[in-house]
């Protein structure tokens, strides 16, 4: 099961220029009414007051990052097709991020500030992907004769023709959503560059869960926009924490070996852009976990039929949502260890970007918030 995201849970995300951000976490699910404590603090922080949790100003600038990003993602329009489903689940990711951090600071007697632009609600996101085309008067008025685009004649004025055609011969509004798309995916990058998976090691046991969640579900979205990161070589988890993954990879790989050898054309194609992935990374974790790798069983039971597109759909869906919160589950332990935090995040990223088809990206990837 997931970790649980609770009311006590001090979020923050890795924004660019904001360095790491010490926060207050549970791994344990805990009871959503529980109320805001102060996390820990380091050796060299002062400590908190008590009636505000530590990080506060951190975690004021942290907020003023997730609204930043879901701000430019809602004022992104024109996307189509797959772009626009992607566009709102990364747009609803954003904003659940950005609540969760104001709820956590209002619980901890903070006051926070408001939002430059209203909240959002699931209508005005459907209406940020739409594309805006004139109809009724609007519409009519380009074409009334006598007004400002014709001559007196009605049959148009030249220099207000090529004006036009000069107006509508640049990029489509679809286009240029995809390019501001592609932008906002840049922009993540700043999320999960080296030196802020560097820092990411710097925090606390307890920090340190929510932390990896957030910047992989930013590595995710950097992805998902057409933008690679810049992922340093896989060199951990390492010996029973790289075990205890292969426990989810091994089933994983084989699932998608089987649902591969029985779909065809596009289909098969898809669940192999997946398995080339998760083939990778079982290698890897096997190599990394050296003497502690357990014997690979010799095969899996599937948990139903796979002769139907629809059966192996589900099944897909299912097999990679065992993946976050195996990832998510020892993450407290790697205070410290660079390597581990990387890789953990990295494979959490992954994990994410290639569940995409079947199951939609989330705020908090790996772990749940209580109501949702």
């Amino acid at each position: 099961m997931a970790a649980a995201i609770t009311r006590r849970s001090l979020l923050a995300v890795m924004g660019a220029g904001l360095g790491a951000v010490l926060v207050g976490c549970d791994s344990e699910p805990t009871s959503p009414e529980a109320t805001a404590t102060p996390g820990p603090t380091q050796p060299d922080e002062p400590a908190a007051s008590p009636s505000q949790p530590a990080d506060t100003e951190v975690l004021l600038l942290a907020l003023a990052r997730a609204r930043e990003l879901a701000d430019r993602c809602r004022a992104i329009t024109g996307a189509e097709g797959a772009a626009r489903a992607m566009q709102t689940q990364v747009q609803g990711s954003l904003d659940e991020q950005a609540q969760v951090l104001a709820d956590v600071l209002r619980a901890g007697n903070v006051a926070v500030p408001e939002p430059t632009t209203p909240s959002p609600t699931p209508q005005d996101a459907d209406r940020a992907t739409t594309t805006s085309t004139p109809t009724g008067d609007a519409a009519t008025a380009t074409s009334a004769p006598g007004d400002a685009s014709t001559g007196d004649d009605g049959t148009g004025d030249d220099d207000a023709t090529g004006d036009a055609e000069e107006r509508t011969s640049g990029p489509s509004p679809a286009a240029q959503a995809a390019q501001a798309l592609q932008q906002l995916g840049r922009a993540a990058l700043d999320d999960v560059s080296p030196a802020a998976l560097n820092a990411l090691a710097e925090v606390s046991r307890a920090n340190l869960p929510m932390l990896i969640a957030l910047t992989a579900q930013r590595g995710a979205m950097a992805h998902l926009f057409g933008q690679e990161p810049s992922w340093p070589n896989l060199t951990g988890p390492t010996e029973a924490a790289a075990n205890n993954l292969l426990n989810v990879y091994r089933p994983a790989v084989y699932g998608f070996e089987v649902i591969a050898a029985r779909s065809h054309n596009d289909e098969r194609a898809a669940y192999r852009t997946v398995l080339g992935p998760l083939r990778t990374f079982t290698r890897q974790l096997t190599e990394l976990a050296g003497k502690a790798a357990a014997p690979a069983p010799l095969g899996y039971g599937l948990p139903q039929d796979v002769d139907s597109a629809t059966a192996r759909g589900t099944l897909a869906g299912e097999l990679m949502a065992t993946l976050p919160p195996s990832i998510m589950a020892q993450t407290a332990a790697f205070s410290g260890d660079e390597a581990a935090v990387a890789g953990s995040v990295r494979l959490l990223a992954d994990a994410v970007r290639l569940a995409q088809p079947w199951n939609p990206v989330t705020a908090f990837p790996g772990m749940r918030v209580p109501g949702a």
